[in-house]
């Protein structure tokens, strides 16, 4: 059923061979209480739910009695510049960095190879297919952080309880971003059990989106956008395009779903992924060792439902019985 499949808690990622600790994961040194230290923040760029994951990363910060002063910059998700930002941050020395994407933290990993002082990423959706850690149990020597893998099977679940009758699930990704590319192959392996066909359109240029998905038309019933670098911040070209051929849009977060440009998501919470990654960084500053915590998974209280009235209004969707007490309808 729906329901209890969407309540489904995010199951660990099974299949992955265990791989040895790193012989450089030294205990942390912890910090005493109350002692202010300079936490770095690195985020691709400007974006409302890369910003909650932030939010949420100070908020728990705070709330486990982490004094800090936070040096916070971004790239305007350009990767080039992104060794020039981590260089800088990195020459005060922080007691912890905070890496926000998969292109971000992938590009610390390799500028700051020498560095002394500990990684935090998120989200991530695959840190190992990314080559950040060595496997979902360990961290790495002075990386580790949080997954954004939301639960497939309730996702699709939910899409076809809005459109039962939907065959062709289109997903559009970036080929060159590992975390996209590992989303999709996991996507691909799933969509069968729910009578779906996967329709995949890889873009790796933000001019060619609207194109791409404007060849959608008559080839897919629905379209996925997952929670891609590239095409997040585009959420308002794929939503000229899609509202206007009346293609339903389901979004890997709630936010055009909340201001009408996508039908729906079944989303992880954005705000608790940064929670947990403040979380996290909380006990490496306490003297935890970023090999000995594994890569944290979303779990039930770490997603959210919406879907936008006025988006199925306009596709002539009704609300399913199933659906009827979800509390997640944005008018």
């Amino acid at each position: 059923m729906i329901r209890s499949s969407i309540k489904r808690v995010l199951a660990v990622v099974g299949g992955l061979t265990m791989m040895s600790v790193p012989p450089l994961a030294l205990a942390q040194r912890p910090v005493p209480p109350g002692q202010p230290v300079r936490i770095a923040i690195a985020l691709f760029g400007p974006h409302p739910t890369l910003q909650q994951v932030v939010d949420g990363f100070k908020q728990e910060l705070a709330a486990e009695g982490i004094v800090a002063t936070y040096d916070e910059g971004n790239v305007n998700f350009d990767r080039s510049l992104a060794p020039q930002l981590l260089t800088r941050q990195a020459a005060a020395n922080p007691a912890l960095m905070l890496t926000v994407t998969t292109p971000m933290t992938q590009a610390a990993r390799q500028t700051l190879a020498s560095r002394s002082f500990p990684i935090v990423f998120a989200p991530v959706t695959d840190p190992v297919a990314a080559k950040l850690v060595p496997s979902w149990e360990h961290g790495d020597a002075l990386m580790t952080g949080v997954s954004n893998l939301p639960d497939l099977d309730a996702t699709c679940d939910f899409m076809k309880a809005l459109l039962p009758t939907a065959k062709r699930l289109a997903v559009i990704y970036n080929p060159g971003d590992d975390s996209d590319v590992a989303f999709v192959n996991r996507l691909e392996k799933t969509v069968g059990a729910h009578g779906l066909e996967l329709v995949k359109v890889g873009v790796d240029n933000v001019n060619d989106i609207g194109p791409r998905v404007q060849s959608l038309q008559g080839r897919a019933d629905m379209l996925f956008v997952p929670a891609s670098s590239l095409l997040q911040p585009a959420g308002a070209a794929i939503a000229s395009v899609t509202n206007r051929i009346k293609m339903p849009v389901f979004n890997s977060n709630t936010a055009q779903v909340v201001n009408h440009q996508f039908l729906a998501a079944l989303s992880v919470d954005w705000t608790r992924i940064g929670i947990n990654a403040g979380h996290m960084g909380a006990e490496i500053l306490k003297g935890k060792r970023p090999a000995d915590l594994p890569v944290s998974l979303p779990s039930r209280a770490d997603h959210e439902m919406k879907i936008s009235a006025q988006r199925m209004a306009d596709l002539g969707i009704s609300l399913p019985p199933s659906l009827k007490d979800c509390n997640c309808v944005v008018k």
